[in-house]
């Protein structure tokens, strides 16, 4: 990863577009971005990390789209890609102070209440935003499922699932997989983990933040990051903003995108605690959602 960068250099980015106030880094919650904030202006600088590039550009062109929208996310205020300070991207944007929804301690029911806020926010999202300029091809284009079976073998080979479960959660993902073409697809924020949602220290939802993977996309694929246990919050949000039950088809998807992030997730970090059991039952019950 790119390292810090020096202070002058700091300065000398915040003051390209007229900010001088005093800065100070912040905790970064993933590996593409280094941030430096005033106390009204976000500084993010890419680091060298594959995704670091691709992602501020992707954000560059979707969170403006969404915030124009009337979706809640910070303003973009500028992004620079000229490399006449910083041999990397950076982009500067307004300051939403709160914490991470994945950061904070809530009691049951906020913390239910908080993904039914985001649920809403990613139904206004696939409804409102209609349009996305993109001239430069910046959005992610999604690509075809990874292979399932072959997660599922490694995962067993490594000791990490057994047989029994892998069989069953393979025969469930081609069954799901059975449920049709996505018959429209939406604008999407593309990782709606819960390090990427703003929230206030009772959970109230503040904003969508990290549109590095945004693109258009089965609506239903917003779901894919969310722990499994909030799914449900998530999505009864969701049926309350669009005034309607998920259908079969939909629920279908949903389930299938998240069975398959999570084994891709699990083969990319073998040191993380893979329970089995709970990704069955989540799938087994899918249609209750």
């Amino acid at each position: 990863m790119t390292e810090a960068l020096e202070p002058d250099l700091i300065t000398a980015l915040f003051a390209k577009y007229g900010v001088s106030a005093m800065w100070t880094p912040l905790a970064s919650t993933g590996v593409a971005n280094r941030i430096y904030a005033t106390n009204d202006v976000v500084l993010r600088v890419a680091t060298d990390h594959p995704d670091g590039i691709p992602d501020a550009r992707t954000e560059s062109v979707a969170a403006p789209a969404a915030h124009a929208a009337g979706i809640l996310t910070p303003r973009l205020i500028a992004f620079d890609d000229s490399r006449a300070l910083v041999n990397r991207p950076f982009s500067l944007w307004e300051r939403v102070h709160g914490a991470t929804l994945g950061g904070i301690t809530l009691s049951n029911e906020s913390r239910s209440a908080a993904w039914g806020a985001v649920g809403r926010e990613l139904a206004r999202l696939h409804r409102l935003v209609t349009v996305c300029p993109d001239p430069d091809g910046y959005l992610d284009v999604p690509g075809d499922y990874p292979d399932v079976e072959w997660f599922l073998a490694a995962l067993v080979d490594a000791g990490r699932l057994d047989a029994g479960t892998a069989k069953h959660l393979e025969a469930s993902c081609r069954e799901l997989g059975e449920a049709g073409p996505v018959p429209d697809v939406t604008f999407t924020h593309g990782d709606a983990h819960a390090m990427n949602i703003m929230c206030d220290e009772h959970g109230r939802l503040l904003a969508l933040i990290d549109w590095g993977d945004a693109g258009w996309s089965d609506p239903m694929h917003d779901f894919s990051s969310m722990p499994l246990d909030v799914i449900p919050s998530a999505v009864a949000g969701y049926e309350r903003e669009i005034g309607r039950r998920l259908d079969a088809a939909s629920r279908a998807r949903l389930i299938r995108a998240k069975v398959i992030s999570a084994l891709d997730h699990f083969v990319r970090h073998p040191e993380r605690t893979l329970d089995g059991n709970a990704l069955r039952s989540f799938v087994s019950s899918w249609f209750r959602l």
